[in-house]
């Protein structure tokens, strides 16, 4: 399946880009889409380790992490953020 997944923040730093949109074979919620991403990139690993917050929303609407998803769909992932 082909995802457009969305980066913001720190994650966004790390990456280095917006988005990507990338193939991911076998992949069936949000949970496996994160495992996935952090095996692919380096950059990643330990981002979405349990116990960080960080928030995910798949076509526009907050989800959680065994949401389903379906070719197409649109990812993006919200770390933690800090200001004043």
């Amino acid at each position: 399946m082909r995802f457009k997944i969305f980066f913001f923040a720190e994650l966004r730093v790390k990456m280095g880009t917006e988005f990507i949109e990338e193939n991911f074979d076998d992949v069936r919620n949000v949970h496996e889409l994160q495992k996935r991403l952090e095996e692919k990139y380096e950059t990643l690993r330990g981002c979405f380790l349990e116990g960080k917050v960080i928030k995910i929303a798949v076509n526009h609407e907050y989800c959680g992490l065994n949401t389903a998803l379906r070719d197409g769909d649109e990812v993006a992932f919200f770390p933690p953020v800090t200001g004043g």
